[in-house]
């Protein structure tokens, strides 16, 4: 049911962006739906985008985006398409293509970042392709990466915080899911918990697992909602302070006049709500949500596909995490030439008075950036 609520509305910067602020070479570079990559340290924010022969890390400067051409060699060759996960002083990235998973951790010294030992690289099956992954790090500071592979959902954790031995997969699934579902894990107070679409059996799955037990032990599965065509493989997380898990999704309605996306809600207690949001009209079609969350506010961003030929824009608005106040309206925040989709941003909360900086990309390698104040 839509919360039929007074929206408050948040200012949202950066108006239109018509051109865009950095070229990688690669189409739809800000890809894919679950994956953060961008991140808040030192005072500005950073990048990590693909390249042609890899990936690259970019920072935002008041001569705009500069690619930190040091860290090329270290990550030429691997997988490009990163989802980071990032603090003051440290960033790590999953890097995924259809057969490969690489890791990659980064520290900030003498001004800059450098690599942390020697990139870690998990060879997958050629009998299956994996469309994404994503990365955290639990309170005891292991990390954890969640990919689909060949109708399942696996995690692999490291086995303590360097990050360069880790234990072998596991399947937090325990059906197999349509081949074009995908997974999305996030750290939580406790543990971890793997979120995953699940579009034969028209269900949306969340598995938690208690840093406090050993690797292997998995709370049963929890169904986050079931029916009426609520699975499609779009979502993205964020978590609030209090421990609060907000998720961001599509469902396959794909009905005129029905709500597109669904924002997904785990309160501490564990208990999840579900609350429709985004219309579908002759107008647009909304698609590809992402989630950001800090300073009592949540910021819900999606693509809008429009009809007649007018190309795709990134739309957002906010509300207060309590209560909740979604209606579906929402104001363009990027807008390129050949139109834009994908829109990224960091999984972190960001300090007090901070800006949140996001990107979006085109079919040409363009990058677009916008401002959520």
């Amino acid at each position: 049911m839509i919360l039929l609520i007074l929206w408050m509305v948040l200012r949202l910067g950066a108006l239109v962006a018509a051109e865009p602020v950095l070229q990688t070479g690669v189409a739809d570079a800000t890809k894919d739906k679950p994956q953060s990559k961008l991140w808040f340290a030192q005072g500005t924010w950073w990048g990590w985008l693909p390249t042609t022969d890899g990936s690259a890390v970019w920072k935002r400067t008041a001569q705009g985006w500069r690619r930190q051409n040091a860290l090329d060699g270290a990550l030429r060759g691997l997988p490009g398409q990163a989802d980071v996960w990032a603090d003051a002083k440290e960033a790590a990235a999953v890097l995924v293509e259809k057969q490969r998973l690489g890791f990659v951790r980064l520290r900030f010294a003498g001004g800059s970042y450098v690599v942390v030992g020697k990139p870690v690289v998990f060879t997958l099956s050629a009998e299956h392709k994996t469309e994404t992954a994503t990365l955290v790090r639990d309170d005891q500071r292991r990390w954890w990466i969640a990919y689909d592979h060949g109708r399942r959902m696996f995690v692999r954790a490291s086995s303590d915080e360097s990050g360069e031995r880790w234990l072998e997969p596991i399947e937090v699934s325990t059906q197999k899911t349509d081949t074009d579902d995908i997974c999305s894990i996030a750290a939580l107070p406790g543990g971890v918990g793997v979120i995953w679409s699940d579009q034969a059996s028209d269900t949306v799955w969340f598995r938690f697992h208690s840093s406090r037990q050993g690797v292997t032990k998995w709370n049963p599965v929890e169904v986050v909602a079931q029916g009426n065509r609520t699975a499609d493989d779009h979502f993205h997380s964020a978590l609030a302070a209090d421990g609060t898990l907000f998720v961001a999704t599509k469902n396959s309605l794909d009905t005129m006049g029905q709500p597109q996306l669904v924002l997904r809600v785990r309160d501490a207690t564990g208990k999840w709500s579900n609350y429709p949001y985004a219309l579908r009209t002759t107008g647009g079609e909304p698609s590809r949500p992402i989630a950001l969350v800090g300073g009592g506010r949540l910021h819900l961003l999606h693509s809008v596909y429009r009809r007649k030929g007018l190309g795709s824009v990134v739309v957002g608005f906010s509300t207060a995490v309590k209560p909740l106040v979604l209606d579906g309206g929402a104001e363009v925040l990027i807008e390129g030439a050949s139109g834009v989709n994908n829109v990224t941003g960091s999984k972190a909360a960001l300090p007090e008075g901070a800006e949140w900086v996001v990107l979006a990309s085109d079919g040409k390698g363009g990058v677009y950036e916008g401002v959520v104040r």
